[in-house]
């Protein structure tokens, strides 16, 4: 073989072994930074704050300005005066690891949330990522204290990327940061005013996402070939169980791992004197790619975000406040639905998980959550459950209501099978009429598969200028049904007053004795007040409801709840009845309930 080729055989042969053995990871501190770098990816790092100032792919920075980790009690608060520990040196891990942890200790001063923060930095060999975790800690010795949310943000460079890529909808280009814009309302709802993207509205709440099937989402740039993601393996740290939603990406090349989250109605944490709580949030990891068009990109994410859940929990956190794969275990079953009055209905894809036994799994957020979906002939299993006593919940599509089981002993290493639970729903009588598809939302109804922009409330007057007739039998849902009851302009054009909805059905014999049940269950309601009449009968009234204010923030659904509105069977006589649901609170835009069904039943 001529020398030449020999040669260049030679050099490919040591081009292929060279990225067959990763680089060993590095750390080197300077004045005001630590950089940690493996051949791949360098992530310098500061001092006192633990901010991420600069990271990079190949040697090209992603971020526009450093990143940071925050949480809010009103104000916001970062780090400030953490201390820098280097938990994994990498002359400990023979280059195959490096550890940064930035810890910082509550000031004592009255006007700061009394909780030690620790955020950790986690670069390994060979990998195109930055990993990540946190830790709140409150010992009992400190007083009450609390905070709303709490997330690590970056902000991306502008002319690197251009696609938020939060699911395959939500998968578009968005303008430049300096597109000018003007304010509508809420505030966080902007139109653009100039350029090619005049009269567009870009909303946060526009990308928000429930937690249950989420595991990456991020920005992607067709002429860079880069990716940058969020991508995760576990949503067990998360508040709020699998309807929760949260925030991903928004314009400005915004991109997030939300901690905890109170949008929706979704809980805080609150912690109380002398109670002591520790929680760790994460691992996540800021995933970077290249090479390729956003579409293909997105693919490569959504395979790590696979091998990320495969992987967890992690061998390399070694953390006191993490479980590892030894000291969890495992719960297994099959949920089995009878209903005589929907014969059909099964457990296929229900939403089965592991929680505390109060308060309701929506508003639980000091401990860890355990979810997932049942396979087409109902069966579960909850692996990797960090240790403890749980109650057991499941919901579906097509039931109403929810089914528990208390006492969940998960042991380490363990193996809990349950068997067949049996869950027969919950029935008042026989059903006589119901509207809409007990699925948690108003995805059924008018917009509801329409929802994620500004303004529909606004679409209400239009579309229902006498108000909602719905007539049992002749009405259809997707059409006849609005979304949400929201309020309509009074006549003067600036106030706003309550709504009323009728809906018309007939008796053809009348029920047994007893008492007939109105069933409501809603997906969402904010400052509402609910007013129920059959005929010229006061059949009750509700004004319990939450403030997830989730027309407003572009949702079709918040906090689930319910109510049973028992009334006398014997008004129910043979003939034309009209049922009026009077949503009777005023004054503002945003005032409503949302249904997920409305269902009579009779003895």
């Amino acid at each position: 073989m001529p020398r030449f080729f020999v040669l260049l055989w030679l050099g490919v042969l040591s081009l292929k072994l060279a990225a067959a053995t990763p680089a060993a990871v590095i750390a080197t501190e300077s004045k005001d930074r630590v950089t940690l770098s493996n051949g791949l990816v360098s992530a310098a790092l500061a001092l006192q704050t633990g901010n991420l100032l600069d990271l990079r792919l190949d040697g090209r920075s992603v971020l526009a300005e450093p990143a940071y980790l925050d949480w809010q009690d009103g104000r916001q608060r970062r780090l400030s005066a953490a201390r820098m520990e280097l938990r994994a040196r990498p002359a400990d891990t023979a280059g195959d690891r490096a550890e940064v942890a930035f810890v910082q200790t509550w000031s004592g001063q009255a006007d700061t949330p009394a909780f030690d923060v620790e955020l950790h930095y986690v670069l390994v060999a060979g990998e195109r990522a930055l990993r990540m975790f946190a830790v709140f800690r409150h010992p009992a010795a400190y007083p009450a204290a609390g905070f709303g949310q709490s997330r690590f943000v970056l902000r991306l460079r502008d002319e690197l990327f251009e696609t938020i890529a939060v699911d395959d909808d939500r998968f578009r280009e968005l303008p430049p940061n300096d597109t000018p814009t003007e304010m509508l309302g809420p505030k966080e709802s902007m139109r653009f005013t100039a350029g090619p993207w005049k009269g567009g509205v870009t909303d946060k709440y526009h990308y928000f996402t429930d937690v249950g099937d989420h595991f990456f989402h991020g920005w992607t740039g067709a002429k860079s070939k880069l990716g940058c993601w969020v991508v995760y393996g576990s949503t067990e740290d998360a508040t709020g169980g699998p309807t929760r939603q949260h925030n991903t990406a928004h314009w400005g090349r915004m991109l997030f791992k939300i901690l905890t989250c109170g949008h929706y109605g979704s809980p805080g944490i609150e912690v109380a004197a002398g109670e002591s709580w520790e929680k760790i949030y994460g691992p996540w990891m800021i995933y970077l790619n290249s090479g390729a068009d956003p579409r293909a990109l997105q693919a490569d994410a959504a395979r790590q975000s696979l091998a990320e859940r495969a992987a967890f929990p992690p061998a390399w956190l070694d953390h006191p406040a993490f479980a590892p794969a030894a000291a969890r275990g495992a719960v297994v079953g099959r949920l089995v639905i009878t209903d005589p009055q929907a014969p059909a209905q099964t457990a296929a894809r229900a939403w089965i998980g592991l929680a505390a036994s109060a308060p309701d799994w929506q508003q639980q957020s000091l401990g860890y959550q355990t979810w997932a979906r049942a396979d087409a002939d109902g069966r579960f299993d909850l692996g990797a459950v960090r240790p403890g006593r749980y109650t057991l919940y499941a919901y579906t599509d097509g039931v109403l209501g929810e089914f528990r089981r208390d006492g969940v002993e998960v042991t380490a290493s363990g193996r809990l099978d349950l068997g067949e639970l049996n869950w027969t729903p919950l029935r008042r009588g026989r059903q006589l009429w119901q509207i809409g598809t007990p699925d948690r939302t108003a995805r059924e109804f008018r917009h509801g598969d329409d929802y994620r922009h500004w303004g529909l409330w606004l679409e209400y007057p239009k579309d229902f200028p006498s108000d909602v007739a719905f007539t049992i039998g002749q009405s259809d849902p997707r059409r006849d049904w609005n979304y949400a009851q929201v309020t309509r302009p009074g006549p003067d054009g600036k106030t706003y007053v309550g709504t009323t909805w009728r809906v018309i059905f007939d008796i053809d014999s009348p029920p047994a004795k007893g008492d007939a049940v109105l069933r409501f269950a809603f997906a969402a309601s904010h400052n509402a007040a609910l007013r129920v009449r059959l005929d010229d009968h006061p059949l009750g009234e509700n004004k319990k409801f939450g403030s997830d204010n989730a027309v407003a923030r572009a949702g079709i659904h918040g906090q689930y709840s319910t109510w049973d509105l028992a009334f006398p069977a014997q008004l129910l006589t043979p003939g034309h009845h009209v049922l009026t649901l009077e949503q009777s609170a005023g004054g503002a835009p945003f005032k409503n309930v949302m249904y997920d069904c409305l269902r009579l039943e009779v003895p």
